[in-house]
């Protein structure tokens, strides 16, 4: 079984911005956590996130699923689903995991950055 944990952290850019910091593999397994990690942030009233993927070795197809969701959640009134994300951006995925998420094109609808403060000013 693969270990996986999240960090909350909130930081202060020109809005508030929920930082979840994940340490571990993205998979079936492990999907659950990270969505309804989000979902819990999102009910108490978070509205800009960061998924700091410094520590993520390995994401499977379930991770993309939990940051579609995600987006989902946080981007509800957004009419066009190929309109660039205002709400979640990623930090720092793998090379092997940037990768996968520029073949499957998330690209075109999610920032990807890999300075922590350059994320935060991008909202």
């Amino acid at each position: 079984m693969t270990t996986f944990s999240i960090m909350v952290e909130q930081a202060q850019a020109r809005v508030p911005v929920t930082v979840l910091r994940l340490q571990g593999d993205i998979d079936a397994g492990t999907q659950p956590i990270l969505q309804d990690r989000a979902a819990e942030m999102i009910a108490m009233g978070t509205t800009h996130m960061v998924l700091d993927m410094s520590e993520v070795g390995y994401m499977g197809s379930a991770g993309f699923r939990a940051i579609h969701a995600i987006n989902n959640l946080l981007d509800r009134e957004q009419s066009d689903a190929f309109e660039r994300s205002k709400y979640l951006k990623l930090l720092n995925p793998n090379s092997e995991v940037e990768k996968v998420i520029r073949t499957l094109g998330f690209d075109a609808f999610l920032d990807i950055h890999h300075d922590r403060d350059q994320a935060l000013e991008s909202f």
